[in-house]
Order: C-alpha cells, then structure tokens, then sequence
C-alpha cells in the first residue's frame, strides 16, 4: 500500500534489495532553492506514510543521489535493536 500511494503522488518507488529508492521527487524544481526544507519535508511524508500503512520492517532516511529523491527506504534496525537477545 505504501508504495501505491508514494507511485500514485509521483515518487516513482524502485524496490531495489531490501531498500526502495524513490527515483523521482515530484518537489524537485521547490528543492532546487529550498532543499533542506524539501528533503526534511520528504522524510517527515515518508516516515507518517510508512506509519500510517503499518510498515515495521523500512524507515525513510536521507541518502540523496543524483537523479533520485533525496530520500530512501531502508531495513529499520531499530526495531531489532529494541528486542533483547534471546527473545
């Protein structure tokens, strides 16, 4: 679901592994003069939209790339990191 709505608003999703790089930034002629307010606000849109879809195992982070958004989704280790060993 996630990725359905980030393709439907122009991100252009690529599963590539266990990461999603967003090819597009539907902001990117804003984030030619703002672009830490836009990267921000892309990781903030990001992160609530994985929330919201109930997503555990990815979080957005910053890994701009030319040619891509500014933001990437990546294996969540924090997660792991909350569970004790053992359990």
């Amino acid at each position: 679901m996630a990725l359905r709505v980030l393709e439907d608003h122009g991100f252009e999703p690529r599963e590539e592994g266990a990461e999603v790089a967003l090819v597009n930034c539907p902001f990117h002629a804003l984030a030619q003069e703002h672009t830490a307010l836009v990267c921000g606000m892309n990781v903030q849109l990001c992160s609530g939209l994985l929330a919201v879809a109930g997503v555990t195992g990815l979080a957005a982070r910053l890994d701009p790339r030319p040619g891509h958004c500014c933001v990437r989704l990546t294996p969540d280790t924090r997660s792991a990191a909350l569970i004790p060993h053992g359990q």
